[in-house]
């Protein structure tokens, strides 16, 4: 299938379902990876996924989407170091 082909079937795709003409195959891509890093999925990951050179390149784009970390880590310090931590499952 060339790409031509793809992008006519695409494009009649969206146009049965109403969808706007400004829904392209690459908005896909960037809802998989918006999607992917908003629920926690490693950046690494999605950065192979995608298939970007280096990981910078995923975070330039996508990075302000990235869950804030800092609280978390907090918790998780203060949980380790608790005087009578919880034990951990098995």
């Amino acid at each position: 299938m060339t790409r031509r082909t793809y992008q006519d079937h695409f494009t009649a795709a969206v146009d049965e379902v109403g969808l706007p003409a400004s829904f392209t195959p690459h908005s896909l891509r960037h809802c998989f990876a918006s999607t992917a890093l908003a629920a926690g999925i490693p950046i690494t990951d999605v950065s192979r996924w995608l298939g970007h050179k280096t990981i910078e390149i995923t975070h330039l784009i996508y990075g302000h989407l990235l869950p804030a970390t800092f609280d978390r880590a907090l918790d998780v310090l203060d949980t380790a170091y608790r005087p009578d931590p919880p034990a951990l499952p098995d």
